[in-house]
């Protein structure tokens, strides 16, 4: 009698604390299935309130016409994810229903494809302030002569991935959303390469799970940069594909309709803002210490000293909500360029590069647009390779070892990548009588 009376409560104690992304009365492991918090989902719901609110109030006039995008650049290959709204609606609603009733969550990764029929109606229905030109460029550190040759027997993590693309142990994404654009960086820890691990399978996972969280959202105002980025380290963590490893994170999310772009950035990578050729913003750099980035990591329950291991969380990264304005650049990198290029270094190729797209005498073809920005992206990724590999050069990076007591000088040879993105207004012909 007393041990059924157990087996009771402790049946109602875990139909109590179960949640959506686990099964039933089944233990789970932190690192690979960790559940959703629900003070969390409730602080997001809450912040998504009050983000459209907020909205409401500086949102333009409603405007007539359509967006013109760079179709040619998206490389990002989108994977389905619930919303936390949802996530919150379906754990109220099964904690208060029977066993039975509980429907099954499909957790699997969504193939890339069109937008159906009443998701492209209601892309339609809304109005189109804003269109985003973006093209990226990287240069990996470890290229020569031997490893040119070996390119064809890549790893299928790099061969099959976003932009079927080389970026060393950074990964990146840029990927047109229902409503707008979203992008980010990610940097791979390379001391994982030391145990055996390969940096580049954490960093490429999270950025194609971001893609795809961000392609999938369809919530109004679109969802908050911090929750792509939440999200997708909860699906890489729950699906086991990666055993181990870190990575820093930056991404941003930017909205078509309202120009609010909002960021979120974990570690060493950054972006910066240029308006009216200065820059009015450069996200911080969040280390623990010199060359120890915040980073997102994934250690096995087995491995040595793994609580010596830094295990920070999205939550811990700087967030910020910005609105965008016309012919704004913004310039998302890998600290692999920050380390070897100043502000005002990258100030002078910006404006030397976009002058005549950003205030040109005559109208500019979309065409010349891309070109413009793809060619810039190039020129900030050249420029920081050059850089990088100038041994007499004061660096930032050698800059702020010295900082910290070292002697050291010349650029810093790591993996760089540069995601450039231009805003343009759509320009609307004035009301006539």
């Amino acid at each position: 009698m007393a041990r059924q009376y157990v087996q009771r409560l402790t049946t109602l104690s875990q139909l109590t604390q179960w949640s959506a992304t686990k099964p039933l009365l089944t233990p789970s492991i932190a690192y690979l299935r960790p559940t959703v918090n629900a003070q969390r989902l409730l602080t997001f719901s809450a912040h998504s309130q009050q983000q459209q609110q907020h909205q409401h109030q500086q949102s333009p006039s409603s405007l007539q016409g359509s967006t013109l995008f760079d179709n040619a650049t998206g490389t990002a290959a989108p994977n389905g994810a619930p919303s936390f709204d949802r996530f919150f609606n379906d754990v109220t609603q099964l904690k208060q229903a029977p066993p039975s009733a509980a429907p099954s969550v499909d957790n699997s990764n969504a193939a890339a494809g069109a937008l159906d029929d009443k998701q492209g109606d209601h892309k339609e229905a809304a109005t189109d302030c804003f269109q985003f030109v973006a093209h990226a460029a990287w240069h990996p550190k470890n290229r020569n002569a031997r490893q040119r040759q070996s390119e064809d027997k890549l790893p299928y993590w790099k061969r099959g991935k976003v932009g079927n693309v080389d970026a060393g142990e950074d990964a990146f994404f840029h990927t047109y959303t229902p409503y707008g654009m979203a992008l980010g960086v990610a940097d791979g820890v390379g001391g994982w390469a030391e145990a055996g691990v390969d940096p580049a399978i954490f960093s490429w996972t999270l950025m194609n799970n971001a893609a795809g969280v961000a392609k999938k959202a369809e919530q109004t105002p679109p969802i908050h940069a911090l929750q792509i980025l939440d999200t997708a380290f909860h699906q890489l963590r729950r699906g086991g594909k990666v055993a181990a490893g870190s990575s820093t994170a930056c991404i941003l999310n930017l909205c078509k309709t309202t120009g609010e772009m909002t960021s979120v950035n974990l570690g060493d990578s950054a972006f910066v803002l240029i308006r009216d050729e200065k820059i009015v913003y450069e996200s911080p750099s969040q280390q623990h210490y010199f060359n120890c980035p915040y980073q997102l990591t994934v250690v096995p329950d087995t491995y040595p000293d793994r609580d010596n291991f830094v295990t920070d969380m999205p939550k811990d990264a700087d967030q910020k909500t910005f609105f965008l304005k016309d012919n704004d650049i913004i310039l998302l990198a890998t600290d692999g360029y920050f380390d070897n290029v100043y502000p005002n270094e990258t100030l002078k190729l910006v404006n030397a590069t976009m002058k005549n797209i950003v205030s040109p005498q005559d109208e500019v073809a979309d065409e010349e647009v891309a070109t413009a920005v793809r060619s810039l992206a190039k020129s900030l990724t050249d420029a920081a390779r050059r850089y990088s590999l100038d041994p007499k050069r004061l660096s930032p990076w050698a800059r702020d070892a010295r900082a910290h007591g070292s002697n050291y000088r010349g650029g810093k040879i790591d993996d760089i990548t540069c995601i450039v993105t231009l805003v343009r207004g759509l320009r609307r012909p004035a009301a006539t009588d």
